[in-house]
């Protein structure tokens, strides 16, 4: 046995056995920590972002950037802290998580032997009953205390998918109807109802009522609302007049964008995809000396639209509405025509036509000063520009270079707020009706002031918030007719709104609005009462009633049109509702909300006249939103939603003809979510079914088919590029050519690519 081991020890080469001594002796004189003083430490603190309080059993993850496959985890322990150790130096991503927060991704480079502390802020995922809303109540509120059915986007949701538009985030929404009429234009309505005097629903960005002033239209696409700068979108369903003013009947969308001092950075995406569709966007925001913060953010897109086919009978009927001429020399400058024979007589004629390319840019700024803790004085400004044609309750439009821009200073101390806005519908944009080939505007001007104030009144249990509003609307028409030269009219209200603790999981609201409007020299009042009952802290019960009125004479567009008069009665909607909030076993939320709604004197549009209306009488009807979410597991997300209303179209009465809800009784959408956190990445599918639905919106008439979409995407994040993401959207992917609104062209399959990179 010694001759075989003393065999074994024999080296073949002499160098060999030199090498291994070397070796041998180096390890022996190594001191045993050396090695260990070339690898490093992560430690932290995990918090809660708004209440500062340790976050326990958060989970932690340790990535490195170039080996998806090597990843370390642990959890927070009872102070929230986590540590990892004996770290290799280079490249990792540091990734927290926790149930009911959202998902933070921190990327560090370790060099040899360097600890790292670093302690991580989570903030409230909207998806949880902690999450706060704010345009329920005009004030922040817990989602599950809110007084009225409401639905928070965070940003990840909103740009889970590569889209032409952020609005379309809402989508998948329970209660949200939205039709597509173009590459970037979205009518969109919630619970239905898309009334033509109404801009249904009234859109807010970061406290600014955003529709274009000279058209009364929610135009989304020139909102600052960019997919790189929304914080979160929330979708308040049924009536807020009580806090809104009149005209609001539609609900209330409210766009918050992100706060310089809260996510200062730099960001930019590159997107592309199918009908030669391009979009950039960027976004930079800082701060300097811990009390300016700035933020600066654009976008520029372009891409061809979708095509009306004279072939196509539903297509033929809406151009035939379109002006026709019958020499080339008399079309206006500036319009397109297609050149046709219109009576067979081989002598051409030229009719209006839409314009192929829809292009749209704008630019944005924002300073902000505080001057304390809880008191900050911002300014915002921005212009946009819009090409594409528009639909409205006097027809179809066609925008062109169509000019928009907004001012805002707003001040927030504690419980105080106050601002002053300005929208303006610049002098040379174009906009013209493609049945008359005339301007419709020339320039559109709204102001607008707020005072609000929220305090306690201890004694009686009770917040009170109080507030002003007044704004005035200045318009300019064209030279279309026998029309005034110009038109202004003038809202004034105030609100007051209580609630009061009635027992320790039972508060009642009350609320109501007066609105002096200067078009009927009236004052309109609109209340809400609503009790909330949280018998434990993942469930809430809800009753509410609201009465909201909307005055169809206050519509920009019918009011300088001179070919529309409108009638003098006010539709009043009175809506009762009960609602429920839900969630089981932290993995599954359940959100019901039933409601029963009559409108008196509702308004339609007169048999064969374009831009004339009458009163159709009184509807009833009731409806039921019901929305599931299921986190099967830490990576994957199942939900679905089903709204249904009693009834599309009604009988309207003295012969008047059918009111149409212009909007599908039922729809029903539902999807998964499965993330890959090896690769930092994530896949996910959405169908929609929307049942078929009549329409009678302004001069559009007849009857929109049933439909179902499937959209599929994919993200991930490029390994040896930190910072560097990857998205691909392919939206209606078994490309089911549809029609989602009477007039506006049919629809096929979009892929769209982005590329989104934060330093």
């Amino acid at each position: 046995m010694v001759a075989r081991c003393s065999n074994a020890l024999r080296f073949r080469r002499p160098h060999e056995g030199i090498v291994i001594l070397v070796v041998v002796l180096l390890l022996g004189l190594t001191p045993p920590g050396a090695t260990a003083q070339n690898l490093g430490t992560v430690t932290g603190t995990v918090t809660d972002a708004d209440e500062g309080t340790p976050l326990i059993g958060a989970t932690v993850m340790l990535r490195k950037i170039d080996d998806p496959s090597g990843v370390r985890e642990t959890r927070t322990g009872v102070i929230g802290t986590y540590r990892f150790t004996r770290i290799r130096p280079g490249r990792y991503v540091l990734e927290i998580s926790s149930l009911g927060y959202q998902r933070r991704r921190i990327p560090l480079t370790l060099e040899m032997g360097e600890s790292r502390d670093i302690d991580v802020e989570l903030r409230v995922d909207p998806f949880s009953f902690k999450t706060v809303a704010e345009t329920p109540s005009r004030r922040p509120q817990r989602l599950l205390e809110s007084p009225a059915s409401v639905s928070v986007l965070e940003p990840q949701r909103i740009r889970r998918a590569s889209a032409t538009s952020s609005v379309e985030a809402l989508r998948s929404v329970v209660g949200v109807d939205m039709a597509q009429t173009g590459v970037d234009r979205r009518e969109l309505a919630l619970r239905g109802f898309n009334s033509a005097f109404s801009t249904a629903p009234y859109v807010l960005t970061d406290h600014r009522e955003a529709a274009a002033p000279a058209l009364g239209l929610n135009l989304y696409s020139v909102m600052p609302n960019t997919a790189l700068d929304l914080a979160r979108i929330e979708a308040v369903r049924g009536p807020a007049g009580a806090l809104y003013g009149t005209g609001v009947d539609g609900g209330v969308l409210h766009f918050v964008t992100k706060d310089p001092f809260q996510d200062p950075g730099t960001s930019l995406a590159l997107s592309g995809g199918s009908r030669s569709y391009l979009n950039a966007q960027f976004r930079q925001a800082g701060v300097l000396g811990n009390t300016v913060g700035y933020k600066f953010t654009g976008q520029w897109g372009r891409a061809d639209e979708w095509a009306l086919d004279p072939n196509n009978r539903q297509d033929a009927a809406e151009l035939s509405r379109y002006r026709v001429y019958e020499e080339r020399s008399a079309v206006p400058a500036g319009r397109d025509a297609s050149r046709i024979d219109r009576d067979d007589d081989g002598d051409p004629e030229f009719r209006l036509r839409r314009e192929d390319l829809y292009r749209r840019y704008n630019v944005n700024g924002m300073l902000k000063y505080r001057f304390g803790n809880d008191t900050a004085l911002s300014l915002r400004g921005g212009y946009a520009s819009l090409t594409s044609p528009l639909q409205s309750p006097i027809g179809t439009l066609q925008a062109s270079n169509f000019g928009y821009s907004y001012g805002q200073l707003r001040l927030e101390a504690g419980a105080f707020s106050a601002q002053v806005a300005l929208n303006r519908d610049l002098p040379e944009s174009e906009v013209y009706r493609l049945r008359t080939g005339t301007f419709v505007t020339d320039e559109g001007t709204q102001v607008d002031g707020q005072l609000q104030y929220a305090f306690g009144v201890d004694a009686l249990d009770t917040e009170v918030l109080v507030g002003g509003e007044a704004d005035g609307t200045f318009l300019q028409p064209a030279a279309v007719g026998p029309g005034p030269d110009e038109d202004e009219f003038a809202t004034v209200g105030t609100y007051l709104q209580t609630t009061t603790s009635l027992a320790p999981s039972l508060s009642l609201t009350l609320a109501g609005r007066a609105d002096y409007l200067s078009v009927r020299e009236e004052v309109q009042v609109s209340p809400r009462a609503a009790l909330v009952y949280t018998p434990t802290s993942q469930h809430a019960l809800r009753v509410s009633y609201n009465r909201t009125v909307s005055v169809p004479s206050a519509s920009p567009l019918l009011r300088i049109v001179p070919a529309a008069p409108t009638p003098p009665q006010a539709t009043e909607t009175q809506t009762f509702e009960a609602g429920y909030k839900g969630q089981f076993a932290n993995r599954l939320r359940l959100n019901v909300d039933g409601y029963y709604e009559t409108r008196d004197h509702v308004l339609v549009p007169a048999v064969g006249v374009p831009v004339q209306y009458r009163s159709a009488g009184n509807i009833e009807y009731w409806g039921l939103d019901v929305a599931a979410e299921l986190n099967a597991t830490s990576a994957l997300t199942i939900f679905g939603n089903t709204s249904v209303v009693s009834d599309d179209s009604f009988r309207g009465n003295g012969g008047a003809g059918a009111i149409a809800l212009n909007a599908p009784a039922l729809k029903v959408k539902g999807g998964v979510d499965y993330r890959l956190p090896r690769f930092d990445a994530s896949i996910g599918a959405t169908a929609h079914y929307v049942d078929d639905f009549p329409v009678r919106f302004g001069p559009y008439t007849g009857t929109v088919d049933a439909y179902t979409l499937l959209d599929v995407r994919a993200r991930a994040t490029v390994p040896t590029v930190p910072g560097l993401s990857v998205n691909v959207t392919a939206k209606n992917v078994l490309g089911n050519n549809h029609r989602e609104f009477v007039g506006a062209p049919a629809l096929g399959r979009m892929i769209i690519a982005r590329l989104t990179y934060t330093l």
